[in-house]
């Protein structure tokens, strides 16, 4: 009985050795669900990847482009770059400004003045040859229309009166006057792009109608005008042409001289003189060029 007594009270004092050389837990160690202390640190942190792709590799000579590029900055020098293109720019370079159809000669800001795509208005002063007839205030517009180049059609018309002083006896001799056009023509430079050859055909049809007077007549007939444009200046623009035509009545063959002033960049004062073998004129217009 003492032996199994002694044989006890050793293996309880070896255990009591035993968790007395373990030491105390820690405060908190597994009381009301508390980890203890450190428990969930992350292991020793390792160097991160850096957070963009690595350098490209570059051949000896050869500098790397920059990581980001300033796309308003200027053109680098020549010499060795990196086969990179920079931000803000490519393989394609602006293509070279062109002269549009109908631009100015000297780069001014709208459309030529030796230009086919216009509408002209204008007061023209006439005076007939016819005898016992005054002058003829007339008014009148003429529309140009540019078709694939070089050629344009042309329509015109206008329309005055004037007054007679008593033809043949009679007491009141006013008359009306009228005229309508329609053509077609080509255009050239010649020598230099200030110089502009002109050719124009088309029909004509005019009318002369004299109150209490036999002086009266409707006259249709072809005609054909051959003219040169030049500019000697970027505002300015000088016309000389000669109309032939069919006509029995009213003017067969007419000259005429122009010369317009650029005042706006699409708008144009102009005057003017004709001489015909039945009527000479006197006009001033403004020129619409778009």
């Amino acid at each position: 009985m003492k032996r199994i007594l002694f044989s006890a009270l050793s293996l309880s004092v070896a255990l009591c050795h035993s968790v007395l050389g373990q030491g105390a837990p820690p405060p908190g160690y597994g009381v009301m669900g508390v980890p203890p202390p450190g428990y969930g640190t992350p292991p020793p942190s390792v160097p991160a990847y850096p957070n963009s792709l690595p350098p490209p590799t570059v051949s000896a000579g050869v500098t790397a482009p920059p990581p980001y590029a300033d796309p308003y900055a200027s053109v680098p020098p020549p010499g060795q770059m990196s086969s990179y293109t920079p931000q803000g720019t490519g393989a394609y370079t602006a293509a070279p400004p062109t002269a549009a159809y109908g631009a100015p000669v000297g780069g001014k800001t709208g459309p030529s003045l030796v230009n086919f795509n216009n509408l002209e208005a204008y007061y023209r002063y006439v005076d007939p040859k016819l005898p016992g007839l005054k002058g003829a205030s007339t008014i009148g517009a003429t529309l140009t229309v540019a078709l694939f180049n070089p050629l344009y059609l042309k329509f015109g018309a206008n329309w005055g009166s004037g007054s007679g002083g008593g033809v043949a006896g009679a007491a009141n001799a006013d008359y009306d006057f009228a005229s309508i056009q329609a053509g077609a023509g080509f255009h050239t430079s010649l020598i230099t792009n200030r110089l502009t050859f002109v050719a124009e055909a088309g029909m004509v049809y005019a009318s002369l109608k004299a109150k209490n007077s036999a002086v009266s007549f409707s006259d249709g007939s072809i005609y054909v005008r051959p003219a040169l444009r030049f500019t000697p200046w970027d505002f300015v623009e000088l016309q000389a042409g000669v109309t032939v035509s069919s006509a029995d009545k009213y003017d067969s063959k007419m000259l005429d001289l122009s010369s317009y002033f650029r005042v706006l960049p699409m708008l144009d004062i102009g005057i003017g003189a004709d001489f015909g073998d039945t009527t000479r004129a006197f006009r001033t217009a403004l020129r619409l060029r778009w």
